[in-house]
């Protein structure tokens, strides 16, 4: 009897083995859940359009600012100068365009009255009443005319080209004295702030970062054994290492990844590693998934953390 019930036991036993073991492998292998998984959002790197010495710094270092709202000031005062410069030009190259309109209409009228007197002396010619010689200068005197009215209109055409030249400066002029003044461009926080009051910036050279407080989503990088069970729209658990649960759904997932097995070659040919690892691991692809909307403590949400994700099926 004992003997019996030992077998039993045994069979019981291996019987809960295994099935546990089925669980243990469906759960590691197949389920789709991961602890590979990150809090991420987008950082806006904020730059100086124009050089010079940083006067104002509105911000402070973790500070949450709006959109539209002002970090920094550069000096504006050369700037200033350039928009007053390029308007004084403006004026300059009107005045110039007006002497041109001013000689065109001299030239047209002194054309007209060379054209009247070689068409008298036209018809005195024909009478005999003059000589040759004397209508042949008042044919001089209208190609003359034309010649200098023809100048005054390229004169014309130049000067309306320096005025466009100058209002062009002063667009510029006038756009480099607005981007002395760096607004945010989207609502967020204000991270690893270096930047000082009183130092130099420089055209293109970064200033400050800024985390867009409305793009913080998690990605998990999911085993690609896993990738049929999770779709767009599938609802997920998280659970932040610092203790922090809520839910969110899948939004998408990635369609490449580097192949770290072919590096480009020699002249570009694929570079094939010959030695073969038999025993392969599973690639790890990115998820994004989208947070609960609902979620109170979303504000307090740190992009870098680690977080474990798993799905609903």
């Amino acid at each position: 009897m004992n003997e019996r019930v030992a077998q039993v036991s045994t069979l019981v036993v291996v019987v809960l083995a295994l099935v546990l073991g089925w669980f243990a492998w469906e759960h590691y292998t197949r389920a789709p859940w991961t602890r590979d998984a990150r809090v991420r959002a987008d950082v806006v790197t904020l730059s100086a359009d124009v050089a010079g010495r940083i006067v104002s710094l509105k911000v402070a270092d973790n500070q949450h600012v709006d959109k539209g709202e002002l970090l920094l000031e550069i000096d504006p005062e050369r700037y200033a100068l350039a928009v007053e410069h390029a308007r004084r030009a403006i004026e300059v190259a009107r005045a110039s365009e007006g002497l041109a309109q001013a000689a065109i209409i001299s030239s047209q009228a002194l054309l007209k009255q060379r054209q009247s007197e070689e068409q008298r002396r036209r018809t005195l010619k024909q009478g005999f009443a003059i000589s040759g010689e004397e209508w042949e200068k008042s044919s001089t005197d209208v190609a003359v005319a034309q010649a200098e009215l023809m100048r005054g209109q390229a004169n014309l055409s130049l000067a309306t080209a320096n005025v466009q030249l100058a209002s062009a400066a002063l667009t510029q002029a006038e756009l480099d004295l607005q981007r002395t003044r760096i607004y945010a461009p989207v609502s967020g926080y204000v991270t690893n702030l270096l930047t000082r009051q009183g130092d130099y910036a420089t055209a293109g050279g970064p200033l400050l970062a800024l985390v867009d407080s409305g793009s913080f989503h998690i990605s998990g990088y999911f085993e690609e054994t896993k990738l049929p069970r999770i779709h767009p729209g599938s609802k997920v658990d998280i659970a932040l290492m610092s203790g922090e649960c809520f839910q969110g759904t899948v939004q998408s997932i990635a369609y490449a990844i580097t192949d770290r097995e072919n590096a480009p070659g020699n002249r570009l040919l694929a570079n094939i590693n010959p030695s073969y690892t038999w025993v392969k691991l599973a690639q790890r692809i990115p998820v994004r998934i989208e947070i609960d909307p609902d979620y109170a403590g979303k504000a307090n949400l740190r992009a870098g953390t680690t977080a474990t994700v798993t799905v609903r099926e």
